[in-house]
Formats: C-alpha cells, structure tokens, sequence
C-alpha cells in the first residue's frame, strides 16, 4: 500500500518498503533498490523563478519493464528527459553568445544555476542506480549523459561569470577613462581662468566711474592689459607647480 502523501501514481504497484520512504515532495534525488524494483527520483527540468521542484519518477520492475509518471514510454523516457537538459544548455549557450551587457549576462546566470544544480543531482542518482542494479547496462550510458551534461553547465556557467566579469571590467575602464577625460576638460578650464581672472578684475576696477588721477590714453590701457595678463601668467604658473 502507498500512503496517500506519496508521490507515486495510483497505478503503480511498488514495494512498501520504497513507497514508504516517499513524501509529498520528491526530495533530494536519488536511487531505491528494495526487492528486485529500483526507483529513480529525479527533478524536472526547472523554470526560471520556480522555487518547487516537480518530481520525475522512473520505475524499473523486476521483469526489466520502465515506468514513468512523465511523458514516453520505456527507458527512453528517461533519456528524453536527460535531453531536455541539452536542449536548455543549448538554449543559453547562444544566449550566452548574444549577450553584451551586465543585466542579459546576469540573466544569463539566473537560468543556468538552478539547471546545473538539478543536472548535479541527477547525475549523481544516475551514478547511485547503476552501483545498486548493475545487470542494467543501459544506465551506464544514461548516467555518462549526465556527467557530461553536468560538465557543458559548469562550463557554460565559468563562461557566462567570465562575460560577466569581462564586461564590468570594460564599463569601469571605460567610466574611468571618461572621469580622466572630464578632469583634463576641467583643469584647462582653471587655468584659462587663472589667466584671464586677474584681467577681468582690473577692467572692471579701471570700468567704474570715479577720479583715479590716471588719464585716459591708450598708454594706460595697454599698461593695465598687461598688467592683467601679467598677473594671470603668475597665477596660472602657481596652480601648476601645486599640481
């Protein structure tokens, strides 16, 4: 008998003694031999912000007949099920590809974490079932297919970190080329004017209207513009020995 909480379907005639140790939820993934019958609990194939993980059973019988509560028949339901992992590593391997920006790249990373996680764990169930049946020589093709689709996640997700990286790297030195761009910009604007401050001042003292004593003749004005840029070299001069 099945309790009520578990995850088997209806139909299924499993030992107690595999039945039992089944909950609600799948749990982690793993591999059950108990009187001849092995159980595979796997996860599927997990969607982008989904937190439950939704269970894959696949039931081999004493008789060597696979059963699975997902779509297909036989053992190559489970085989179509490792490829649906292929297909989404391809998917985001050309996301990947297409990516040149902080965000699609953190998009990227998003999706591929909880798909190498899952590949980790069925990987490992895989590897558990073949050491308890090892008469089934199909599993040992089953569980290389999910070393190496373990193996193209971990890749696929140093690449997307490496993009990341690379990229953060390029806006900072790109930022940081700007602000030095910026700086040059505002110190020629200083001293341009430190130069022409000191003239400024004196056009406006010798602009206002009151009795100086000084005559105005062509003399004097070029006397106080040179006076004014006099003044402004000096200026400039000091700024720069300070920097």
């Amino acid at each position: 008998m099945k309790p009520e909480s578990s995850l088997l379907p209806k139909l299924w005639t499993v030992p107690e003694a595999i039945s039992s140790r089944l909950g609600r939820e799948p749990g982690p993934q793993r591999s059950m031999l108990e009187e001849g019958h092995l159980m595979i609990i796997l996860h599927q194939l997990p969607l982008p912000d989904e937190h439950d993980r939704k269970a894959a059973l696949f039931w081999r019988n004493p008789q060597g007949e696979w059963k699975t509560n997902l779509k297909g028949i036989g053992v190559a339901a489970l085989t179509e099920h490792l490829r649906g992992f292929d297909n989404k590593l391809e998917e985001l391997e050309q996301a990947e590809n297409r990516a040149n920006t902080a965000t699609e790249y953190h998009m990227v990373l998003e999706q591929i974490a909880p798909v190498l996680r899952a590949s980790r764990g069925t990987h490992r169930a895989l590897q558990q079932a073949r050491e308890l049946l090892k008469s089934e020589r199909e599993l040992i093709n089953l569980r290389d297919q999910a070393a190496g689709i373990e193996r193209n996640a971990e890749l696929l997700l140093q690449d997307a970190q490496f993009g990341l990286n690379f990229t953060v790297a390029r806006q900072a030195e790109s930022q940081a080329a700007t602000a030095r761009q910026m700086a040059a910009t505002a110190h020629r604007l200083n001293l341009l004017a430190a130069l022409f401050l000191p003239l400024t001042a004196l056009a406006s003292i010798f602009g206002m209207e009151f009795h100086s004593g000084m005559q105005d003749t062509p003399l004097h004005f070029w006397l106080i513009c040179v006076a004014g840029v006099v003044l402004g070299m000096l200026v400039m001069s000091t700024l720069m020995k300070r920097e």
